[in-house]
C-alpha cells in the first residue's frame, strides 16, 4: 500500500508527541504499512484517524512498539564485539587493578545486547578481582519481560563462539536456551525513556546503538550530552554506524580496524585522537559478504540545524521481501541521502527473493556511480547463500 506524504506527516507528528520519537521516513513507512495490513484496513486514512482518536490508544502503543523494536541479537556487529575485547577491556584493566566495572545498555530491547556485554566484560575482567554490572533499559514493557526471563530460541546463539555458548548458556528445552545464572545476575533491567533527564552516572561503558536516529535533532543532542555526562572519566561510548559523534568535542574518537567508538577524556587530558590497543583478539566468526569497492569521497552537506549530515548510514532489512518493490523503496530512501557510506545489514530479512537481488544489484551500481560506498553485511549462512546465488554482492557484469 502506497502511503502519502500527508499521512506519514500526520502519524509522525503524533508519534513525536506521544513518545518523543522521529524515526526515518522509510522506517515509519515500513512499520506503518505493516500495522495497516495487520488490521486488514484498505485505506491509510482510516488508520490515521484511528490512532488520532481516543479509541486508538492501544494501536498507537503497538505502532510505537513496532518502531522501537529493531533487529537485535547476541554478539551483533562483530566489529563492536572485537572493539570491546581489544580496546575497552584492556583500557579498563590498565586503569585499575580491581573494583567495580559498570556498563549501560541504553535501548536494550529484548536483552541480547546487555547479556553480550556481561559475557564480554566478565570474561575479560573476571570476578572476584572485578565486579561487573550491566544496567539495561528500554521503554518497552514487553521487551523487558523477555529480557528478564533470559530465554531465547537456540538459533539466537548462531553468532556466539562455541566456547562462550558452553560457558554462558544452558539448554532448557529442545530448541530453547537460557542465559546462565552467572551471567543473568550481572544484568539489571529497568524501564527508561532516554527523553527522561534522569540518567545513571560514573559508567565505564555505554552502548546506545541505533537509538539516536529516532530522535529529532535537538532531542538527539540533549541525549548525547546526558550520555557524555553519564560516563566516568576514561569511559567508552558506542553508537550505531549512522550516529557519528564527531561534533562533540567532549569525546575522543577511538579507531579500531573496523569501528569507531568514543572515549571521555580524563581530567586535564588534552583532546587527541587515539587508537585501540592492537592486535584485536581473534573471534570465531563467519565470513561477511565482500564489501563493494569504495568510490571517491562525496561532499558533505550542511543541515538546517547547523553542522553537517552524518557521513554514514545503516539500513537494516527486516521481515519478508517477496518482490523488489519494498526493498527498492527502502534502498532509495537511504541511498539518495547525503551519505558517503551506506551499510546494508541483510541478516534481519526473513526472506529475500530473486527480484530483491536484482534490485539490490542495480541500487549498489547506481550508488557507486554517485560516489557512495556500499557495504553489505551478511553473517547468517542463509543470507550468504542468497548473496552468492543472486550475485547481489558482486560487481554487475
Amino acid at each position: 500500500m502506497a502511503l502519502s506524504a500527508h499521512i506519514l506527516r500526520r502519524v509522525a507528528e503524533l508519534i513525536a508527541e506521544h513518545a518523543g520519537l522521529r524515526p526515518p521516513e522509510w522506517v515509519l513507512e515500513a512499520r506503518l504499512a505493516s500495522r495497516i495490513a495487520a488490521l486488514g484496513l484498505e485505506q491509510a486514512e482510516r488508520y490515521a484517524a484511528l490512532v488520532e482518536s481516543p479509541d486508538g490508544a492501544r494501536e498507537l502503543e503497538l505502532l510505537v512498539e513496532a518502531l522501537r523494536v529493531g533487529e537485535t541479537r547476541f554478539f551483533r556487529h562483530r566489529a563492536h564485539v572485537q572493539a570491546v575485547q581489544g580496546a575497552v577491556v584492556p583500557a579498563l584493566a590498565a586503569s585499575r587493578t580491581s573494583g567495580p566495572v559498570k556498563a549501560w545498555s541504553a535501548g536494550c530491547a529484548t536483552g541480547e545486547e546487555a547479556y553480550t556485554l556481561a559475557i564480554l566484560l566478565s570474561r575479560g575482567l573476571p570476578a572476584p578481582i572485578y565486579q561487573v554490572s550491566v544496567h539495561a533499559t528500554d521503554i518497552s514493557k514487553e521487551a523487558l519481560e523477555i529480557a528478564r526471563a533470559g530465554e531465547y530460541p537456540a538459533s539466537a546463539l548462531d553468532h556466539v563462539p562455541e566456547e562462550l555458548r558452553r560457558r554462558a548458556f544452558e539448554t532448557v528445552a529442545e530448541g530453547r536456551v537460557r542465559v546462565a545464572p552467572s551471567i543473568r545476575r550481572l544484568v539489571q533491567f529497568d524501564s527508561h525513556n532516554l527523553t527522561d533527564p534522569a540518567f545513571p552516572h560514573k559508567l565505564d561503558l555505554i552502548f546506545c546503538r541505533n537509538v539516536l536516529i529516532y530522535f529529532a535533532p535537538d532531542a538527539r543532542r540533549q541525549v548525547v550530552l546526558r550520555l557524555i555526562d553519564s560516563l566516568a572519566p576514561g569511559g567508552f561510548l558506542f553508537v550505531g554506524y549512522a550516529e557519528s559523534l564527531r561534533d562533540f568535542e567532549a569525546l575522543h574518537p577511538v579507531r579500531t580496524p573496523d569501528a569507531v567508538l568514543y572515549r571521555k577524556p580524563m581530567p586535564g587530558e588534552r583532546p587527541r585522537r587515539v587508537s585501540a590497543p592492537m592486535p584485536v583478539p581473534p573471534m570465531a566468526r563467519a565470513p561477511m559478504a565482500t564489501p563493494l569497492p569504495a568510490p571517491p569521497p562525496r561532499a558533505r552537506r550542511e543541515t538546517p540545524f547547523g553542522g553537517v549530515e552524518p557521513e554514514e548510514a545503516v539500513l537494516e532489512l527486516r521481515g519478508r521481501y517477496d518482490d523488489g518493490e519494498r526493498l527498492g523503496r527502502e534502498l532509495t530512501a537511504v541511498l539518495s541521502g547525503p551519505y558517503r557510506k551506506v551499510i546494508i545489514d541483510l541478516d534481519g530479512a526473513d526472506y529475500l527473493d530473486d527480484a530483491a537481488g536484482a534490485v539490490l544489484r542495480r541500487a549498489c551500481s547506481a550508488a557507486r556511480a554517485a560516489g557512495v560506498e556500499v557495504v553489505l553485511v551478511a553473517e547468517r549462512q542463509a543470507t550468504r547463500r542468497w548473496l552468492t546465488r543472486s550475485g547481489a554482492g558482486e560487481e554487475p557484469k
